[in-house]
């Protein structure tokens, strides 16, 4: 899986974080066990397509004045008003280090599931262990394998069986499973003149 670069600048800590934003970047923090905190800023269109394709727990290598420094996507924040991009952390990775990550689950072919079959989602995220150069940015689960009746645990991921991820989410959690769709029952005429003829009997109880 290739690895997505994002060019970043160090932060001139002297300037408001209004000021930044104002000038179109996003203020933003490397932090990590064998690192001091470096106060970075990206232009915002970079973070923002960065983002349209990547989530937290993604892989990224940063520039940051001229230097690389892997790391990934740990929490990011948007403008409630306007969803903008307002801050963003990163984790760096060190080198022959585990990290434990949360990565998301990526359920493939809905589309292929039969009529009034729905896809009961559990899980959207498992949470893995490996070295900086084995780590993931997403599972993938492949609907169209399965039929009505049939669950999905952890344990049926083929991620399992890579040597170099340890799975942290229990083996025996349930990711999905495939089910009749839902029916609604609507209340009848029926039950609506039953309820007025008990309100109308209590009424002239009370009289």
């Amino acid at each position: 899986m290739s690895i997505n670069k994002l060019s970043c600048e160090k932060r001139d800590l002297a300037v408001k974080v209004k000021n930044i934003r104002k000038n179109g970047f996003v203020p933003a923090v490397i932090y990590g066990r064998h690192i001091d905190s470096i106060s970075v800023q990206i232009k915002q269109d970079e973070a923002t397509k960065f983002l349209q394709v990547h989530s937290m727990g993604s892989k990224v290598l940063l520039e940051v004045n001229g230097e690389e420094q892997l790391a990934i996507l740990k929490e990011f924040q948007r403008d409630p008003s306007n969803h903008k991009i307002v801050h963003i952390e990163f984790h760096a990775l060190t080198s022959g280090e585990k990290v434990k990550v949360t990565i998301p689950v990526n359920y493939m072919h809905r589309d292929s599931l039969e009529q009034e079959t729905i896809l009961q989602v559990q899980m959207n995220e498992i949470e893995i262990s490996a070295l900086p150069e084995f780590l993931i940015d997403y599972v993938n689960v492949d609907v169209s394998k399965y039929s009505l009746g049939d669950s999905v645990f952890v344990s049926d991921l083929d991620i399992t069986k890579d040597v170099n991820i340890e799975i942290l989410s229990a083996e025996d959690a349930l990711m999905c499973t495939i089910t009749h769709a839902a029916r609604f029952v609507e209340e009848t005429p029926d039950d609506e003149t039953g309820s007025d003829e008990a309100a109308e009997a209590t009424e002239a109880t009370e009289e």
